[in-house]
């Protein structure tokens, strides 16, 4: 069984990162370094018998990737990242590629339309998803419509009600909500058509 350390790390706009490990084996990973390492490495410490594994990118954009260097230091792990990424990394990604951690696995999902190198991280046994800058609590990032919305029809929506959403920003009314949830309450989620979902992005 996997566990979840959601990590207010504040960088450059409200940032979260992860730390994603397994409660029997000790085998971890961690999301998205950025903001404070500091907090990130706190965590780490409370986990002695930890084993580095993965340190998995949602997307290249700076405020994501700009603790990676410094996190490196302590949590020596293969980076993943989608090819397109531009970030140095030892795993390319292909959609739908599953990574093991301990005894359980990660489902890779490419989702474009914030950037085309967004991937989502899903667990599994349908617990969770890690969304970077695609999916928000109640909205979503910046984006090209038709690829997003592609994204959010294909990729997102078809995923079980019981993951729960873990974004790259603390931008909701919570800072984790579950996936059925969303369906219902997010806009750009539940948005039908293409129009609908242009329409949505003007209040963006």
């Amino acid at each position: 069984m996997l566990k979840i350390v959601q990590i207010y790390v504040d960088g450059f706009d409200s940032n979260f990162s992860y730390l994603i490990y397994d409660a029997i084996s000790y085998d971890a990973a961690i999301v998205d370094p950025c903001g404070d390492v500091e907090l990130i490495a706190e965590e780490c410490r409370k986990l002695p018998g930890m084993k580095p594994n993965f340190i998995l990118l949602t997307h290249g954009h700076s405020d994501h990737v700009s603790g990676l260097d410094s996190v490196k230091k302590f949590f020596s792990a293969s980076v993943a990242a989608h090819p397109n990424s531009l970030i140095k990394h030892d795993i390319s990604l292909l959609h739908k590629q599953k990574l093991k951690l301990g005894n359980s696995f990660i489902e890779c999902l490419h989702a474009p339309g914030h950037t085309k190198d967004s991937i989502i991280y899903h667990l599994c046994d349908d617990s969770a998803i890690f969304t970077g800058d695609t999916l928000f609590i109640d909205c979503c990032g910046y984006c090209e419509a038709e690829s997003m919305f592609k994204t959010m029809k294909e990729v997102i929506y078809p995923l079980a009600d019981s993951n729960i959403v873990y974004s790259g920003h603390d931008y909701g009314r919570v800072p984790f909500a579950a996936l059925g949830e969303e369906k219902i309450k997010n806009p750009y989620l539940s948005a039908k058509t293409l129009k609908e979902f242009k329409e949505e992005l003007k209040d963006l």
